[in-house]
């Protein structure tokens, strides 16, 4: 089982280039996070094949096919600001 201990959490604060006040919360959640994949080691996975994403359907796209929307003027109706059929935005350029 690893300990998490001051050395330690000196070594990766150094590594990762970050400072941390509260230290001896740091090593407490660490050690929480340790503990937990000792319980996940003891699983009995013999016999069960990787997996390698939860998805296991294919990613089907749809085709790139342009799709005319029926309800423009529904959305025009929205605008905050509009000039017939375009929104009126702030300018950028001052």
């Amino acid at each position: 089982m690893i300990k998490i201990d001051d050395k330690l959490v000196e070594h990766l604060l150094k590594l990762s280039r970050l400072t941390f006040d509260d230290r001896d919360r740091l090593k407490s959640d660490l050690q929480k996070i340790i503990n937990y994949f000792e319980i996940l080691s003891e699983v009995n996975t013999d016999g069960l094949e990787p997996m390698y994403t939860p998805i296991e359907e294919p990613c089907v796209l749809r085709k790139n096919e342009p799709v005319e929307f029926e309800n423009i003027d529904g959305i025009i109706e929205n605008f905050p600001e509009k000039d017939k059929r375009l929104i009126k935005v702030p300018g950028i350029y001052g």
